[in-house]
């Protein structure tokens, strides 16, 4: 909560969402920093992942994680001290493509700003894969639904491993990418596995094909340029160049994890800000004029009949 904010001083808000398998304890620097900047900040854990509820645990479905941001924006909109209309998200890695999808089927996202964003995953799952490897996981997305079938569990599929030793796993890369999974995990409620069955949901996900879909509200993507084997700067442009104005993409020619280290963190926060601060000002001041009451009467009585 921002200082001063209260029923007789709403502000606006923002939904803040983790990456792949991630956890919000990692984003509690970012959320305190939005909190900080005059917004209401709202960090969220997926279904079935840190201390949300669901079983299986950690079963990645990008589509739940787009209904995960609808509720929280309807929790917010239900608080007297948050400007209902003036609501944003923020999300980074995966958790980018869900915002980027989220926004374009949910109009009450009124500002929206995606972080090295994955823009389609069946290219993205594909990029990280030898031809070899990517045969194994549709062979294995085949096997474990007749595993479930047959009334078996899904199957547990580690997040990360290295790819060039060919380990299987839903993401194989680098070593970098194992040491920050592995230190997300000393958070109590992350885990280094996902339901096997998230993969066939991962792959049918693609939010570049949503993404013009946003505007006329403003979108904003904050990327690296650097050296990057998770989140393809060539797809990010790609699906970039689908969404429409009012649009703004700032890339930083520093590697993968930049963001996640700073001076890299709050640099592209401060980005988000900013952007925020031009659509969605903590004075309101961009705020839709009120109905003209003949305009409300026909809105409350329209309300009545349905």
């Amino acid at each position: 909560m921002p200082d001063g904010c209260d029923a007789a001083n709403p502000r606006p808000a923002i939904v803040v969402g983790h990456g792949f398998s991630g956890v919000k304890e990692v984003l509690q620097f970012h959320g305190q920093y939005f909190a900080d900047a005059g917004y209401v900040t709202l960090t969220i854990d997926y279904r079935t992942f840190g201390r949300s509820d669901g079983e299986p645990r950690a079963r990645l479905f990008p589509e739940w994680q787009v209904e995960d941001y609808k509720n929280a924006i309807t929790y917010l909109q239900r608080r007297a001290d948050v400007m209902t209309d003036q609501i944003g998200i923020w999300g980074t890695s995966y958790g980018g493509g869900i915002v980027i999808q989220t926004a374009a089927y949910d109009r009450r996202v009124k500002c929206v700003v995606a972080q090295v964003p994955i823009m389609n995953s069946r290219k993205w799952m594909r990029s990280l894969r030898t031809g070899v490897q990517w045969e194994d996981l549709l062979d294995r997305i085949d096997e474990d639904r007749e595993r479930r079938a047959n009334g078996e569990d899904s199957a547990r599929i580690d997040v990360v491993s290295h790819g060039s030793e060919g380990e299987f796993s839903a993401m194989p890369s680098d070593d970098d990418v194992e040491l920050v999974t592995n230190w997300m995990s000393s958070v109590e409620t992350h885990r280094l596995d996902i339901a096997m069955e998230s993969m066939e949901k991962i792959i049918e996900f693609n939010a570049s094909d949503a993404i013009h879909l946003i505007a006329p509200r403003p979108l904003l993507i904050v990327t690296a340029g650097g050296y990057d084997v998770i989140h393809p700067i060539d797809q990010i442009y790609e699906g970039y160049a689908k969404a429409h104005e009012p649009k703004k993409m700032i890339a930083y020619n520093h590697d993968q994890f930049g963001f996640y280290e700073e001076p890299g963190t709050s640099a592209g926060l401060k980005d988000a800000v900013d952007w925020f601060a031009e659509w969605i000002p903590t004075d309101g001041s961009r705020r839709a004029p009120k109905k003209p009451p003949w305009l409300q009467e026909a809105h409350d009585r329209r309300g009545k009949l349905t």
